[in-house]
């Protein structure tokens, strides 16, 4: 209690759980977590953004890019999706913390790039120019594959999920719609990069002259949604129609047999014949036909 003017007051006390008593216990929390940052940081060691630890390559502990922050940043391995490494951040400030994610990527771009340039020169060499050289196609195309086909082709399958614009670059040259090295380069630039919807729209224009060489009708509709959330299932079904078009067998890794083109025309041809008596059949002979 206290007294002024000959009055006396009293002065409650401070309720256990009140804010009165919460507020110091804030501040000495906060006091404490200066103290210890300022004292992680005086012994040498870095933040990985929620711990510390004496150097960088200790902040994951198993839980990869998503326990190296702060001072670190996650670098990943081209080779590798389910590998990398954490490492200090380069000492360019705030911008160089905030653009992390891109430097991230133009690594990857480039060293993936790097990996796929290699591989395609050991594809040009081995497929492209031969021998046996690669044939162009002559519009004399076998029936209409589905999208998903190249799914029962381990060979061609495997091609488009690691190595697409490569296939896609035999195409176009098989096709005469460009070179195989421009092709390449357009498609993996456009599509490993944020120029995504750009490649979209430059696959859907080759996709329907592609298809006009080849004797389909060409849907313009249909070819942007295929392109647009299955350009490698899209790829596939080209490279299976192209090659047998050129009555090409190409295997992993870089294996190919070519059949004569006279007899490739006819295969196609009668492949083209008894698909439509299947399917005229289909209609007629069922229940219900006539």
């Amino acid at each position: 209690s206290s007294q002024s003017g000959g009055i006396l007051q009293a002065t409650a006390a401070p309720q256990p759980g009140s804010a009165a008593m919460l507020r110091p216990s804030a501040l000495a929390l906060v006091a404490a977590s200066a103290l210890a940052l300022r004292a992680a940081s005086a012994s040498g060691m870095v933040d990985c953004g929620g711990h510390y630890e004496s150097s960088c390559d200790r902040c994951p502990q198993g839980n990869k890019w998503s326990w190296c922050n702060g001072d670190c940043t996650w670098m990943q391995d081209p080779l590798n999706a389910d590998d990398g490494m954490c490492v200090a951040s380069l000492p360019l400030g705030g911008v160089m913390k905030a653009n992390a994610r891109f430097y991230e990527w133009a690594l990857n771009f480039v060293g993936g790039g790097f990996v796929m340039l290699i591989f395609a020169c050991v594809y040009y060499s081995k497929i492209i120019v031969g021998p046996p050289k690669m044939s162009k196609i002559t519009g004399i195309s076998g029936w209409r594959l589905g999208l998903f086909d190249c799914l029962g082709k381990p060979d061609t399958c495997l091609y488009t999920t690691f190595c697409m614009p490569v296939v896609v670059g035999k195409n176009y040259y098989a096709a005469d719609l460009c070179g195989f090295w421009p092709g390449c380069l357009m498609t993996f630039v456009l599509t490993y990069s944020p120029l995504y919807p750009i490649g979209v729209l430059v696959r859907m224009y080759f996709s329907g002259l592609m298809q006009k060489k080849l004797g389909y009708e060409n849907n313009v509709i249909v070819n942007c949604f295929h392109n647009l959330f299955c350009m490698p299932c899209v790829v596939g079904r080209e490279s299976l129609e192209v090659d047998a078009e050129t009555g090409a067998d190409i295997r992993c890794c870089c294996r190919m047999t070519l059949q004569y083109k006279a007899a490739a025309a006819v295969e196609n041809l009668v492949d083209k014949a008894e698909q439509g008596i299947s399917r005229s059949c289909q209609r007629t002979c069922l229940p219900g036909g006539h």
